[in-house]
Order: structure tokens, then C-alpha cells, then sequence
């Protein structure tokens, strides 16, 4: 188990430091603040520091930066992993090693963890320069650094995990990652709550962004470091993003193993 995984982790981590060493992290590091940046000047050169009433009921009476910031800082989080774990097949299969793999007797859960393993350590880093900006420009983070938002992260990459084996079955299935995984993102950021609370929106779109292990995520992420609460206080929440992350695995690795069948049988049948 672990040879494969450590196996794979080493081949994508020298395959990322060959080909694009900075200009990807350093992409969405810039993509990340900049979800910081513009609503800190909106908030404060716009909107003169003024919210209403109905957002800090929201927001649980955390201030506007802070809870940008968190939110954005679970969003970078979760596209790192979606997108290194959704594009690893369709990679494969522009490489000219998804054949390889097919044959390779390994189980593939094992080389889902080891591309989860090399994504999650650059996507920290990308994760720790959002909070630190956005501690410069205001956030409260003073109950961040504790067990339970460690325990809160590791959930939430599970989530993130599961999801990103159902876009890759997707994301190979239609030979396509950029319309794929864009269409994707930018719904997750307009519906998940990451820079506004989703009571604004309609019922029905509310409805949908519970859909996306984010959405329970980042609410869950806010309640420990914002209002410092415990992870009984949110079982809910976390019973939401188990399941969630149930039946994207299910989908995701049923998919996969009908897909894998057909593309063995058209490659050496």
C-alpha cells in the first residue's frame, strides 16, 4: 500500500518541479488573495465598513474580513484538490501511460491517496499564505491554531478527495478538464458561501449547494475558528459532509471500474 503511494507521490512531485516548479502554485496563491484583496477594498472604500443587520445574523457576528477570508482559504483548499486529483486519469491518458496503469495490478485507491498526499503539501502552502494575508489585512484568526481545525481540514480534504475521484471518472469520460473543472469552480465559489452567505440566494440554489462537500465544509470551518466551537456542537454538519463524501466515492469508484473495463477492452481487445 504505502509503496504505491509513495511511488506516485514522487513521480507527480518531480514531474511539478520539472515542468512548472512556481507559475502554478504562484497562479493559485494570486488567485486566492485576490478573493481578499477586492472585497477588503469593496468593504472598506466602498461600502465605508457598513453591513446590515441580516449578514451579521448570517455570518454568526463575524466581521466581513474574517469571514472572507476563512472562506476563501477552504475554496483554494478544495480546487487544489479537486484539480490535482480530477485531472490524474486524464494526465495519464495524454502521457501515454493510462495503459500502464490499467495493467498495473496496484489497487487504484492507492494512487488516488498518493497524487491526494503530493497535492496536499503544496496545497497547504497555497492554503497558509491565504491566512496569513488575510490575517495582515484584518482577520480575526485568533482560535485557528487548534486541534479542532486541524480535524475540521482533514475532514474537509476528505471530502474534497472523494468529489475529486468522481470529476476525474468525469473528466476522463468526456476527455475534457478545462470546461469541466471551470464550469465546476466557479459554481462552487458562486454557491458554497465563500465570500457572501448562501441565505442570499434563492431556496432552490441553496438547496443545490448542499450538493458540495464545501458548503458544509467551510460553515463547519467557520464555527470552530469563528465562534470557537466544539465538534459535538456540529455533527450535523459533519454527519453531512461524511455522507457526502460516501457517495461521491461510491459514484465516483463505480464509474471509474465500468469506464476501466471498456478502455482495457478498446486498447488490447
Amino acid at each position: 500500500m504505502w509503496r504505491v503511494i509513495f511511488s506516485t507521490y514522487r513521480k507527480n512531485r518531480i514531474g511539478i518541479l520539472r515542468a512548472v516548479p512556481l507559475s502554478f502554485m504562484v497562479s493559485r496563491i494570486v488567485t486566492g488573495i485576490t478573493q481578499i484583496v477586492f472585497p477588503y477594498f469593496i468593504y472598506h472604500y466602498f461600502m465605508q465598513g457598513n453591513l446590515n443587520r441580516a449578514f451579521c445574523e448570517y455570518a454568526g457576528g463575524a466581521d466581513y474580513m474574517t469571514y472572507i477570508v476563512l472562506g476563501s482559504a477552504l475554496n483554494v483548499l478544495a480546487v487544489s484538490t479537486l484539480m490535482n486529483i480530477g485531472r490524474a486519469l486524464i494526465t495519464e491518458l495524454r502521457e501515454g501511460t493510462l495503459e500502464t496503469l490499467l495493467l498495473s495490478p496496484m489497487p487504484r485507491i492507492n494512487y488516488f491517496l498518493g497524487c491526494l498526499l503530493e497535492q496536499t503539501m503544496r496545497a497547504l502552502l497555497e492554503f497558509g499564505t491565504v491566512m496569513i494575508a488575510g490575517a495582515l489585512l484584518g482577520a480575526d484568526l485568533r482560535y485557528f491554531l487548534s486541534i479542532r481545525t486541524l480535524a475540521v481540514l482533514l475532514l474537509a480534504i476528505l471530502g474534497f478527495f472523494c468529489m475529486g475521484i468522481t470529476l476525474s471518472s468525469v473528466m476522463l469520460y468526456t476527455r475534457d478538464t478545462y470546461l469541466t473543472q471551470n464550469t465546476l469552480f466557479v459554481t462552487m465559489s458562486l454557491v458554497c458561501g465563500i465570500t457572501y452567505p448562501i441565505q442570499y440566494l434563492p431556496e432552490w440554489i441553496q438547496r443545490l449547494a448542499q450538493l458540495f462537500p464545501l458548503t458544509p465544509a467551510v460553515s463547519l470551518f467557520r464555527n470552530v475558528v469563528i465562534s470557537h466551537q466544539t465538534m459535538t456542537e456540529n455533527g450535523l454538519l459533519i454527519l453531512q459532509v461524511v455522507i457526502l463524501s460516501g457517495i461521491y466515492l461510491l459514484i465516483g469508484s463505480v464509474w471509474y471500474l465500468s469506464m476501466e473495463r471498456k478502455l482495457i477492452e478498446s486498447v488490447f481487445g
